[in-house]
């Protein structure tokens, strides 16, 4: 009797073992990869990589690949797998390709569902009869052009070890240059078993339950990953096993200067972690380098282990991948500790982009015994464009310049060549790998690189003679890649004094109506006098505003180089002036407008800002002469300049044409009762050596009392999104997450103060009255704001605006969002044990139909006899799961017979309108077993 005892349990037990073996346990990793093969269909060729436990007899397939069209394909057998590799640790890559034409432009969600994932992983429930599944988004958009996810070319097959760094990093590059981003947040990308559908009792590796020290004994272990590298860290494992995590890989493209999510591919990788003595290989990497296209790099990378065991170093990352690709050696071969490989690219002007090239190297042990560990790091290159070569500049006739360059180096490559223009020289050498332009020079010409000169006209109106003009080139590269090239050589010209130059336009006296202005100017020092003989006359032309021809008259003909204009409303408006030059009485040419200098207040309390403008040919903005600020309170309009009393210069390099007064400069504070007048001297040059400096030119004068009364008008305040429903249609049931986007527009009409300094943003929840608190402070450029880490939709907003003085306005108009609550049961089940629909609980899918804001939910079951037989309220329940979960069962635990049910309660949800608080629940339930 014993021994046949102990034979049906040897039995059972091998019958068990060959189940598990036979039907479960199989899947790992994986990750779907999209690539556009048509340049005029949009057909895709879709990769799906499964990484498979070879432990188990189950063979990868079948599985499900869903393209978001409405359609999908069934991958049925091993047969249809494309190719396999082992990659050791009993783990084995699958990897099958299908091809797909997409009808038209969209955003699709590709799916890949299986089952099912190997056993005993530790951070989720029953992962042996959990399916598998992972996605990939991708934007079609004709106007984005064409878009190739993102490529990962590291397994996710490291081991780690208990108590040590684990490092993870997929290698992904993407073959259209967009920008990548690593999105880890558990919270929101976690292991799923189906579309938005999580796996069962997800919990985070880094968490107490599995961590409980970083590698230095310190606390607070944790597991993230770097958004820009990628490096996924989890420092330190403290319980061995094995454990799912996933994240997602974002590729973003700039469009129209803003960059926009364009794709993603979201990778569910397995870590298995062991308990060994062995320790962490090491890597020694160079410096992040930055090379002129065309540089052929050159580098040892170093590796070493501290036990002395043999080493592999690799090499992944987009340098290996694209064409004309870097190489290394020996290729992935294990050497003894220490080893080196040699790393090799020469580059060209293809490989000219804006972002850095990541080089992805990993370093791995082979121990005698016990898991092999590794290290990743990142080595970044960027390759720039080399500078355009200019080779001259010259003046030519109608005061404007004409720029000569040679052909680009990387012409075949480049999209657009910039011209840049600054007044007077910048002789900066750009530093190492710096591209673009410095602050200080503008943007005057673009041209296509088939193009090699470039005549500056001034926007038409020709350059100023007198003054220097310096150029330089930058070229520019297209995206998505994009990238700049490094500032070619500036390369300067100065304009003949071939016409007058207007040296002062300044006020000498203010007046509604008898203002005078001094206008003075140069004979034409580089006339060809061969031609124009002379004698010279100057006509002296003026027109109102800082520049253009409104009221444009005829002033004077003199042969003189100076005038006092007179009779003028010097207070309030700005004239500009230009010489035409005569000889003997016939016209030749016109000199350059000046404007006169406007100077405007803006009033504070116990404070005065000023700030002046001009439009004149000659520089003003030069730090060996600063503008001087001067303040007489006596008698404004007096003649005696000693009536003003210097308080202030001002560095406009720095500090621009502004100046605050409020005391400081003598240390006695404004009074709010007292009138102060002011009045600004610019001071200027030419690059013109036979000239006195500098020159020098009045604004008019201007009085105010620094008693700011004035109140800013409310704002009006505006909600910009998104909407709830929209927003949560393709967020998983719980999802807890939310923001709100706000816009605001001062009011300045009326007698409403304009000089707003800041707004100040108040939320309440419930939007009663007294529970609104401060939000946030914006400053007054500001006219939008996005608040993020809500846990909820609902709130009210009021803005407040706020003048330069502190004076407040009245709150704006409140808005007020709201919880869009949704909450739907079906009306049957299949309490049958087979793992699907088997309790009658809310729909958890498609997320449209999720609870939503549901605080609590209370039901009672009746058969069809009107007898009550089960009954359930969440908020008296351990668990308070408002998904109700009801398995068949009566309230003691009997088993019902199939049939129909009815049932009828209540939900109560979060909401601010009254109206939307509570839902009454009726229908009918069908048990079906």
């Amino acid at each position: 009797m014993k021994s046949k005892n102990l034979f049906f349990l040897v039995l059972s037990i091998f019958l068990s073992f060959l189940y598990q073996a036979t039907y479960a346990t199989h899947i790992r990793a994986g990750e779907i990869i999209a690539e556009r093969i048509s340049t005029q269909a949009l057909t895709y060729r879709i990769t799906v990589v499964g990484y498979t436990d070879t432990g188990s007899q189950v063979q990868f397939g079948p599985g499900t690949i869903n393209f978001g069209d409405g359609t999908e394909v069934q991958l049925n057998t091993a047969s249809d797998i494309s190719f396999k590799e082992s990659l050791g640790n009993q783990i084995e890559k699958n990897t099958f390709i299908v091809t797909h034409t997409f009808q038209g432009p969209g955003n699709y969600t590709i799916r890949f569902m299986e089952f099912n994932r190997n056993d005993r992983t530790l951070n989720m429930d029953n992962s042996v009869e959990t399916p598998f599944y992972v996605e990939t988004w991708i934007r079609i958009d004709p106007f984005l052009g064409i878009n190739n996810s993102p490529i990962l070319t590291i397994p996710p097959v490291d081991n780690g070890a208990v108590n040590v760094r684990y490092i993870h990093n997929p290698g992904a590059y993407d073959p259209d240059g967009d920008s990548l981003a690593y999105f880890f947040d558990e919270n929101v990308v976690r292991p799923k078993q189906a579309f938005q559908r999580y796996v069962n009792n997800y919990r985070s590796p880094g968490s107490g339950e599995f961590s409980f020290n970083r590698e230095d004994g310190s606390a607070n272990p944790y597991i993230s990953m770097d958004p820009l590298t990628g490096d996924l860290i989890w420092d330190a494992p403290g319980l061995a096993g094995q454990y799912n995590i996933a994240f997602r890989i974002e590729e973003w493209r700039k469009v129209n200067g803003v960059y926009e999510m364009i794709g993603y591919v979201v990778r569910d990788m397995q870590i298995i972690i062991e308990n060994t003595d062995n320790r962490r290989p090491e890597l020694i990497m160079p410096e992040d380098i930055c090379v002129v296209a065309g540089t052929r790099i050159q580098e040892i990378i170093q590796g070493s282990d501290p036990d002395g065991d043999d080493i592999r170093i690799e090499v992944f990352g987009d340098p290996i991948e694209i064409s004309s690709p870097a190489t290394y050696n020996p290729l992935s071969v294990f050497q003894p500790s220490p080893g080196i490989i040699n790393f090799d690219w020469q580059t060209n002007c293809t490989h000219v982009r804006d972002r850095p090239y990541q080089v992805r190297v990993r370093i791995t042990d082979r121990p005698s015994s016990g898991p092999a560990l590794v290290d990743i790091r990142t080595w970044n290159i960027t390759v720039v464009g080399p500078p355009p070569v200019i080779e001259g500049v010259e003046q030519i006739p109608g005061r404007q310049a004409e720029l000569n360059w040679e052909p680009y180096t990387c012409g075949t490559t480049a999209e657009t060549m910039q011209i840049w223009r600054r007044l007077n020289s910048d002789p900066y050498e750009p530093d190492s790998c710096e591209t673009g332009i410095r602050a200080g020079y503008e943007l005057v010409g673009t041209t296509d690189m088939d193009t090699f000169s470039f005549i500056d006209t001034n926007n038409g109106v020709g350059l100023s003679p007198g003054n220097t003009y310096c150029y330089r080139l930058v070229s520019v590269f297209p995206p998505p890649r994009g990238g700049e090239s490094i500032v070619s050589e500036e390369f300067c010209i100065t304009l003949d004094v071939d016409v007058p130059l207007i040296t002062n336009v300044s006020i000498e006296t203010t007046d509604a109506e008898n203002g005078e202005i001094l206008v003075r100017w140069t004979p034409p020092y580089d006339i060809d006098v061969s031609q124009y003989p002379g004698p010279y006359t100057y006509e002296l032309i003026r027109a109102e505003g800082f520049t253009g021809n409104q009221s444009r008259a005829s002033i004077v003909t003199t042969s003189d180089t100076v005038f006092v204009d007179s009779g003028m409303n010097t207070a309030n408006q700005i004239y500009n002036y230009e010489i035409i030059l005569l000889d003997q009485g016939v016209r030749i040419d016109t000199s350059s407008k000046a404007s006169s200098v406007s100077l405007e207040p803006a009033i504070l309390n116990e404070a005065i800002e000023l700030t002046w403008q001009f439009d004149v040919p000659w520089n003003n903005s030069i730090a060996e002469y600063p503008h001087e600020v001067y303040r007489n309170r006596t008698d404004p309009m007096s003649e005696d300049v000693d009536n003003f009393t210097l308080i202030g210069e001002v560095n406009v390099t720095t500090g621009g044409f502004r100046f605050l007064d409020d005391g400081s400069h003598n240390g006695i504070g404004l009074n709010k009762d007292i009138e102060y007048c002011y009045y600004v001297t610019t001071k200027g040059a030419y690059n013109l050596d036979f000239l006195t400096y500098p020159l020098d030119n009045n604004s008019q004068i201007i009085c105010v009392r620094p008693d700011d009364d004035r109140l800013p008008c409310p704002p009006v305040l505006t909600y910009e999104g998104p909407d709830c429903r929209e927003y949560l249609s393709d967020k998983p049931c719980g999802f807890s997450s939310f923001y709100h986007d706000l816009s605001w527009l001062p009011d300045v009409s009326g007698d409403c103060d304009d000089e707003l300094s800041l707004y100040r943003l108040y939320f309440s929840q419930s939007g009663e009255e007294n529970t609104f608190e401060l939000q946030g402070t914006f400053s007054g450029a500001t006219l939008s704001t996005r608040i993020e880490g809500l846990n909820t939709m609902r709130g009210c907003y009021y803005i407040i605006a706020v003048d330069r003085s502190g004076n407040e306005s009245e709150p704006s108009n409140i808005v007020c969002i709201d919880n869009c609550p949704y909450y739907e049961l079906p009306n049957v089940f299949t309490p049958n044990a087979d793992g699907t629909n088997d309790t009658f609980m809310a729909f958890d899918n498609p997320f449209e139909k999720c609870p939503r804001f549901v605080q609590a939910v209370e039901i009672k079951i009746y058969n069809r006899w009107g007898a009550l037989v089960f009954e359930y309220n969440s908020q008296s329940s351990s668990e308070n799961n408002i998904f109700i979960e009801w398995d068949g069962r009566s309230n003691n635990g009997a088993e019902l017979p199939a049939g129909t049910y009815f049932y009828s309660g209540t939900v109560l949800f979060d909401a601010n309108d009254p109206g939307l608080r509570v839902q009454k629940l009726k229908g009918n339930i069908q048990i079906i077993r």
